[in-house]
């Protein structure tokens, strides 16, 4: 081959600039920041940091954001979690290098147990020590051993590879909560993920604004950031601006109390403690992933709580009603959370007239606001006196427009990247950015299922897209439910089943006996009896066109349902799961 000849070649046709020649010869080292449970969605948080040296993908090295579950959607049914999809890097496994936790709630926590089987178990876990533990609590119930290794405010940055994390305390809605600042060889990209400047917070300190400053002394190249509080104006309440009207709440009621909130929540439940025990209550811990909370807090020092102040459910009944707080966990009308069976009567604890229930958690997580309100509304129905919807009794965990202008300033980075917000976050997150002055190119709004790759000349683009489907949970295992499982369900919790039996000669192929008919959720077959007989000689009219001798089973059974479906749509105008059962006989 002519070398000389090709080169003279491209520089007639292109007549590139001397840079232009150096970036054909050479590609830019880059960062790809991809979001694995999609952005603009609040929960499932996980963020994949790809380190990409001059372009060559093969090479690349991966150190992973949080690990977070999402409740499912409403038409979601019998699923209980809903987790990232990992699948773009089950071919990548060799080149992670290690997963950060910002903090401990379930949104960030909550798939771990579910990838660290997919990913590999001897990947390190990077943690702050509450949400270690909560961590490590949960992977004992499924028998995994993790590398988990915990970091706290003087822990020197880890490095890992071509990344150096750099953790830095800030304050939200649970201790130990933590921004992540990652630099790379193209410079610092800033993890902002939950977070609010709480000045006097609970537990622990405030957010550590000197560092976060130093940081943007650097070249910050982007900051993520939490944007969920950003279309409220001011400066979020501090923790402590609710403890006055929690404690009247509880302090006030006459009967029994039930406080339910996140079960992360160990500030709310170590508030719900010291305001019972004032006033001689005894606190019930109902539900395991109260327990669990609770234990971890204690082990911790986190809450101060002796044997003496609690109560096993069973010894309930020892004491009046007014000597009693029930700390309760399924806040967000989980289906076999505890409140949920007391509020339909499957639990041993029975809701009764008198008692006050104080909802003291978010109502914005997608997929819970409805089921809330239902349970509230049940509640109310049952005779219980139900809090709910104040600030007075709830502050939210995540910084307003204020606390989000005093981070941008201090870091001053080149690009800005909302996440952990819904499109109406983001658009609010993007005007204070800009009238701090930033202009439209500097903020991205990828598409939900966008990789945003930040090249070494300075360069953003966000064509890359991943293929991310709905990995959901519902105690069977990881991506056991499809959308085929999904659809039935939903005809089954609208329109029922309609099922059809049939006991067939497979000789001659006639019927042996008339078909019996059942129906479960359609219509009650004693009080539809016009309907039922109808159905019952459409189907023998039918099967009699369609059976052969010796009897094709499945054909049968095939022509039957569509026939069926056909004909109770048209009649009824609803369209039950039609289930013909053929049996030789």
């Amino acid at each position: 081959m002519n070398t000389n000849l090709n080169t003279q070649t491209v520089q007639k046709n292109f007549s590139p600039s001397l840079n232009q020649i150096r970036e054909f010869k050479n590609h830019y080292d880059s960062v790809r920041v991809s979001s694995l449970g999609g952005f603009g969605d609040v929960t499932q948080n996980m963020f994949v940091y790809e380190f990409i040296p001059s372009g060559d993908l093969k090479k690349s090295q991966i150190i992973i954001v949080d690990c977070g579950a999402g409740f499912p959607e409403e038409d979601t049914f019998g699923v209980d979690l809903q987790i990232p999809d990992t699948h773009y890097l089950e071919d990548k496994k060799d080149r992670i290098l290690g997963i950060f936790i910002s903090h401990g709630h379930e949104d960030h926590i909550g798939a771990i147990r579910f990838v660290l089987p997919i990913l590999g178990l001897n990947i390190p876990i990077y943690a702050p020590r509450l949400a270690a533990a909560f961590i490590q609590a949960r992977l004992a119930e499924t028998k995994i051993n993790a590398n988990i290794q915990i970091y706290d405010d003087d822990t020197p940055p880890i490095s890992k590879g071509p990344f150096v994390v750099d953790p830095v305390r800030v304050t939200h809605s649970v201790p130990d909560t933590y921004h992540l600042s990652i630099s790379t060889p193209i410079g610092v990209f800033y993890h902002g993920s939950d977070f609010k400047f709480d000045v006097f917070p609970m537990f622990g300190k405030p957010a550590d604004l000197n560092h976060i400053a130093r940081i943007g002394d650097k070249k910050v190249v982007c900051l993520l950031s939490d944007c969920l509080g950003a279309d409220s104006q001011g400066f979020s309440p501090s923790e402590r601006s609710l403890a006055d009207k929690f404690k009247q709440e509880i302090v006030s009621a006459k009967g029994r109390v039930f406080v339910t909130s996140i079960s992360s929540n160990i500030v709310r439940w170590g508030q719900a403690i010291e305001y019972a025990r004032s006033v001689g209550r005894k606190i019930v811990g109902v539900g395991m992933s109260i327990d669990r909370a609770i234990n971890v807090a204690k082990e911790l020092g986190y809450l101060t709580i002796s044997n003496s102040d609690l109560v096993p459910v069973e010894r309930i009944k020892n004491f009046p009603d007014d000597k009693l707080i029930f700390l309760v966990a399924g806040f967000a009308g989980q289906p076999d959370s505890a409140l949920s069976k007391m509020i339909m009567g499957k639990h041993r604890i029975k809701i009764k007239s008198g008692d006050k229930v104080i909802f003291s958690a978010p109502d914005y997580i997608p997929g819970t606001t409805s089921k809330i309100n239902v349970m509230i509304d049940n509640l109310s129905k049952m005779g219980a006196e139900v809090s709910y919807g104040d600030e007075k009794i709830h502050v939210s965990g995540h910084g307003y427009q204020k606390e989000h202008a005093i981070l941008i300033d201090l870091l001053k980075p080149k690009f800005l990247l909302p996440i952990g917000g819904n499109y109406r976050h983001i658009k609010a997150y993007q005007s204070i950015a800009k009238n701090l002055g930033y202009k439209d190119d500097q903020l991205i709004n990828p598409d939900i299922d966008s990789a945003i790759t930040f090249n070494g000349n300075g360069s953003v683009d966000t064509k890359f897209h991943h293929s991310l489907k709905k990995v959901l949970i519902d105690g069977l295992g990881v991506g056991d439910v499809g959308t085929t499982v999904l659809r039935d369900r939903k005809i089954l919790a609208e329109d029922g089943m309609f099922s059809v039996i049939l006991l067939v000669n497979s000789q001659n192929g006639k019927l042996t006996k008339d078909p019996v008919i059942l129906s479960k959720g359609f219509v009650f077959v004693k009080q539809h009896g016009d309907l039922i007989a109808y159905l019952t000689k459409e189907t023998i009219t039918k099967f009699n066109r369609v059976t052969s001798t010796p009897a094709n089973f499945e054909f049968i059974s095939q022509q039957l349902q569509a026939h069926l479906e056909t004909i109770i749509q048209q009649k009824t105008g609803r369209q039950p799961m039609v289930l013909p059962l053929v049996i030789e006989v």
